[in-house]
């Protein structure tokens, strides 16, 4: 599972950043809280659904369903539905 670690690992980087340290990557990996209990913000999410838009060519459509969103465990999941690799992360 090298591939789904380096997916898990770069949407954690990417939560950090665009947290902007709110949220380190140590916390969005443990999957003890969803990010908004971590404290990511609705500024946040739309900064993150854009890095994530971005760094992996997928379409995340805010009218569907977006449960995914609260986990980085529900990002690389979608991220796997929609076909990104892990050569496709950093």
């Amino acid at each position: 599972m090298p591939g789904s670690q380096q997916l898990l690992q770069r949407t954690a980087e990417l939560v950090a950043a665009v947290s902007e340290g709110a949220v380190s990557e140590e916390a969005a990996l443990s999957g003890n809280s969803t990010l908004t209990e971590l404290g990511l913000t609705s500024l946040a999410y739309l900064r993150l659904i854009d890095a994530l838009e971005n760094e992996f060519g997928v379409y995340i459509d805010l009218e569907e369903d977006t449960s995914f969103l609260g986990s980085v465990a529900g990002l690389v999941r979608y991220l796997d539905e929609q076909g990104v690799t892990a050569q496709e992360a950093r």
